[in-house]
């Protein structure tokens, strides 16, 4: 794999079309996208402009592909040595300003929480997520059935939903069938993905589709996936 398949990685990572990738590297109009397209090698500047501007990338990684994304004293490397044993745990005991989202369920209660990304991750461990993880809670009486909230970030689903908005959660067990064109939340390896599912090259894919056109569509492997929910409302701020 070339650097330049990396470099979409990282685009996808930062929600980022690919325009504003290359004003943010300070590099000229299309020369990102036309590297894209005809797979192609990447000058020294280019990668260097790239450290340059998102120092927690990995330069081995970006320049070789060796080990992973984020250098390992980045804050998003993932060191929690408990989440193997949490997931094996057979039993999951509520504990005092905690929420354990298999024992308690929101959709009869009139808040629905707004989680940060760091708490939907952990739903695949079965982990106790601390009220910390909790950013607000909402009442809306026209949401059935909803799980939590998460904020959009980035304009990856543009214009149906803009960075800002809250959309509603409702989980989905790992193993369950996937219903095609509809909108998921996605905690992966990577980050959180909002995006249009569709049917993938094999049954060990998803196809990752964007409302914005400036964003590519790509192939999701679903060990890549921590966790999954549908989309099933938004609220739209200003």
């Amino acid at each position: 794999m070339k650097p330049i398949e990396r470099v979409k990685e990282i685009i996808r990572y930062y929600g980022l079309s690919i325009s504003a990738f290359e004003k943010k590297i300070h590099m000229s109009n299309n020369s990102i996208q036309t590297a894209i397209k005809r797979t192609a090698s990447m000058k020294d500047e280019t990668l260097i402009h790239i450290l340059t501007t998102f120092p927690d990338i990995s330069p081995e990684w970006l320049l070789l592909g060796n080990g992973k994304m984020f250098r390992k004293d980045n804050v998003y490397e993932n060191t929690n040595s408990n989440s193997a044993a949490n997931e094996n745990r057979d039993t999951y005991p509520t504990v005092e300003n905690n929420i354990n989202f298999d024992c308690v369920s929101f959709k009869n209660t009139a808040l629905i929480p707004l989680i940060t990304e760091t708490a939907f991750s952990k739903i695949k461990y079965k982990a106790l997520i601390t009220t910390d993880h909790v950013l607000e809670k909402y009442h809306v009486p026209t949401f059935k059935d909803v799980d939590f909230l998460v904020s959009v970030k980035g304009n990856s689903m543009s214009p149906k939903y803009n960075s800002g908005d809250l959309v509603a959660c409702k989980r989905v067990p790992m193993d369950s069938f996937l219903q095609w064109n509809h909108i998921y939340i996605i905690s992966t390896t990577q980050g959180l993905l909002i995006r249009r599912v569709l049917e993938g090259k094999d049954e060990d894919h998803i196809l990752i589709v964007s409302e914005n056109p400036e964003f590519l569509p790509f192939q999701l492997h679903r060990k890549e996936i921590n966790a999954i929910a549908i989309a099933t409302g938004v609220i739209h701020t200003e």
